[in-house]
């Protein structure tokens, strides 16, 4: 009876594991905290607050009313002012950005999760997969 089973049961476990993503590159994004030219205090002060929460040492990008946008280090923030060490080739001293002038304030990650990394994940997870559907039969048929 069981031998006759053998069959179906390694044919539902190969397309059971040929289907399921074993690795998956998902990242978990945070959404850029944007804060209005024209806002109110209370979107300053939650704005604040959000910068004043980041640990020092993380990388941001703030976006500025005037357009442009300031990447580097973030030093400290306070509720007046964001204090950013600029990301640049040559050094540049801290940039003091006042909280008036900033727009919106984004963390960046590096290093994470790349392109070559996630395609090396998913030629091992399909050699891992091909070489237990190959297992398998061979358990099946070996007899």
């Amino acid at each position: 009876m069981v031998k006759t089973f053998r069959p179906a049961i390694a044919l539902i476990l190969c397309t059971a594991m040929t289907t399921v993503g074993c690795a998956t590159s998902g990242t978990t994004n945070l959404a850029p905290t944007t804060a209005n030219a024209n806002a109110g205090s209370a979107t300053r002060t939650a704005l604040a607050e959000y910068i004043q929460k980041l640990p020092p040492g993380t990388e941001v990008r703030v976006g500025r009313s005037n357009g442009h946008a300031v990447r580097g280090t973030l030093i400290k923030g306070t509720d007046e002012s964001i204090f950013v060490q600029p990301k640049t080739r040559i050094a540049e001293p801290v940039v003091e950005i006042p909280m008036t002038d900033v727009v919106q304030v984004t963390f960046e990650r590096h290093g994470g999760n790349s392109v070559g990394r996630a395609i090396g994940a998913g030629a091992a997870a399909g050699a891992a997969a091909t070489l237990a559907i190959f297992l398998i039969m061979f358990a099946v048929y070996g007899d």
